[in-house]
């Protein structure tokens, strides 16, 4: 008897826990993009359109591990920022997870394209966000569309690194794979 009580003591608190991430019952203003969404669907579509948000990541699993399996470590980087991509309570904690392990590839990524626009777009949604909800939120001065706006550029800056990020690692490969087939072809000849 103990024990059933326990587990559905358990189940309970999974549920509590877990199905308000997936259900997104708080539409309270974050750094995310759900919210907002969220609060504009009608009723009726809800469950298809959390059916489809939380399955995106679903399909990005499977050809992220085909194409970088020979890099475990830099997948999981790239999972994570997925991850707190896609979330649909994020914080800003996230972000500074997957920035801070930004560095392990600093050697691999020095060839990214926008890396520039990507630290000067950070540094700017840093700074925009909390004034965006200051005026949103405590003045009532603006309105959701000016603070939606910074989580926006948030997403987009997030999709550019992953994107940025992918794509300097694997020409990184494909350099080293060209310049190990040379050297084998004059140890040949």
């Amino acid at each position: 008897m103990e024990y059933h009580v326990k587990t559905i003591v358990h189940m309970k608190v999974t549920l509590k826990s877990y199905g308000f991430i997936l259900t997104i019952q708080d539409l309270s203003p974050n750094i995310g993009v759900f919210w907002y969404f969220f609060a504009e669907v009608f009723d009726f579509f809800r469950s298809f359109f959390l059916i489809v948000f939380h399955g995106n990541i679903l399909l990005l699993i499977v050809p992220l591990a085909i194409r970088l399996n020979h890099r475990p470590c830099f997948l999981a980087f790239v999972y994570i920022v997925l991850s707190s991509m896609l979330k649909s309570y994020p914080s800003v904690g996230d972000s500074a997870l997957y920035l801070g392990l930004l560095g392990l590839f600093a050697y691999e990524l020095k060839d990214m394209q926008y890396s520039f626009f990507l630290f000067s777009g950070y540094v700017g949604v840093s700074l925009f966000s909390p004034v965006m909800h200051n005026l949103w939120i405590w003045r009532g001065t603006g309105n959701a569309n000016f603070y939606f706006a910074t989580a926006i550029g948030y997403a987009f800056l997030q999709i550019i690194l992953v994107i940025e990020s992918v794509s300097a690692m694997l020409n990184h490969d494909r350099m080293l794979t060209k310049l190990t087939t040379a050297k084998l072809q004059n140890v040949k000849s």
